[in-house]
């Protein structure tokens, strides 16, 4: 039997297999002969993924993240998107489906965080079960880019700041798990951001507790132990979310894990470049290009034009180079009271949504 949870009991998991083909089969059948194969990622393709019990049922907890891969080059069919949308009602969790990969842009993959993740560990739902283990590039089992660890931090320090705006002004429709989910995930990346600056992150979140013992044993890491100890609670709830209370974080233990989240990035960030920064304003006006790869060439430097042209901006820099500049500085002047503050944080969250 295919294992998707390790907390789900056998029934929990058989349910979900069955759930999984059924909505499977419906997206092969939406992309009308194109299709190739389906596969499952994320913890869920790692067998890594959370079961809750709500309403004394056991339930899924995580997105499913699903990447089609298609004969051609092609937005994802319509009746796929339905399929998801429909399922989504059904399993009470998202499910997102990448952008139609191919087998010539699986051969291409770039050296990233979540290509690595994918390769080291997924469940193809159908098609050829070796499509990408047979096309994907070696070097996705190399040590990931130190920039990795950048990129991890700026997505999550991003999560963070969102529940930071949400505590602040947080209702009786708000989603009541949405501050707590986002603290656990900036808590874990502070760990995996750590292992991969190092050349020492794994795949597998059940490994990494004790990698990341190894990496700060003998490292000037900032505040380890505290880091240390919100890494291992927070792999505990992305295996068991239930193992936390469900009560949302206030704003002050919020306020701390900001403070947290700017002095490891500043240590992650001289350990990456070489260069040395005081705090998180100096590296803010620091004003070199945190990407460099995303700046080489006349090709990439139109590629980035047009794209801040969409943003309504004049410029060749690559668009996540301004979130860098404005993120740490947001999250180390927290002003929830300052309607200027307010909406310079709306502001950065419209960009990265649109860039992320």
């Amino acid at each position: 039997m295919r294992i998707f949870s390790a907390q789900g009991s056998p029934e929990f998991n058989a349910y979900t297999g069955k759930m999984i083909d059924a909505l499977a089969g419906e997206i092969e059948k939406a992309s009308s002969g194109r299709f190739r194969a389906l596969m499952l990622g994320g913890g869920y393709g790692r067998g890594e993924g959370a079961c809750v019990i709500r309403e004394g049922k056991e339930s899924l907890y995580n997105d499913l993240d699903l990447f089609i891969v298609l004969t051609s080059p092609s937005a994802l069919p319509d009746g796929a998107a339905g399929a998801a949308e429909k399922y989504e009602h059904l399993l009470g969790v998202e499910v997102d489906i990448g952008k139609p990969l191919t087998i010539e842009s699986i051969r291409c993959l770039p050296h990233e965080l979540m290509w690595q993740d994918l390769i080291t560990g997924h469940m193809v739902l159908s098609g050829d079960p070796e499509i990408l283990t047979g096309s994907a590039p070696a070097y996705l089992f190399d040590p990931l880019p130190a920039v990795e660890a950048l990129r991890l931090m700026l997505n999550r320090g991003s999560g963070l700041l969102q529940a930071v705006l949400a505590a602040s002004e947080i209702s009786g429709d708000a989603d009541h798990d949405f501050i707590r989910r986002n603290l656990q995930k900036c808590h874990l990346a502070f760990g995996d951001s750590l292992l991969i600056t190092h050349g020492s992150y794994q795949s597998s979140v059940q490994e990494r507790p004790a990698l990341l013992e190894q990496v700060i044993e003998n490292r000037p890491v900032p505040q380890s132990d505290q880091i240390l100890q919100l890494y291992e609670q927070a792999v505990e709830f992305k295996l068991n979310p239930d193992s936390l209370p469900s009560v949302q974080p206030d704003l002050q233990q919020l306020i701390s894990s900001t403070s947290l989240w700017n002095e490891l990035l500043v240590y992650q960030e001289s350990v990456r470049t070489g260069k040395s920064w005081k705090d998180a304003a100096s590296y803010c006006s620091d004003p070199f290009a945190r990407e460099s790869r995303q700046h080489r060439g006349m090709k990439q430097l139109a590629r980035n034009a047009v794209r801040q042209a969409r943003l309504g901006r004049v410029s060749v820099r690559y668009p996540r180079e301004l979130l860098y500049r404005m993120l740490p500085r947001l999250l180390d002047q927290i002003r929830t009271e300052d309607p200027r503050w307010i909406s310079e944080t709306r502001r950065f969250l419209s960009v990265w949504k649109q860039v992320n």
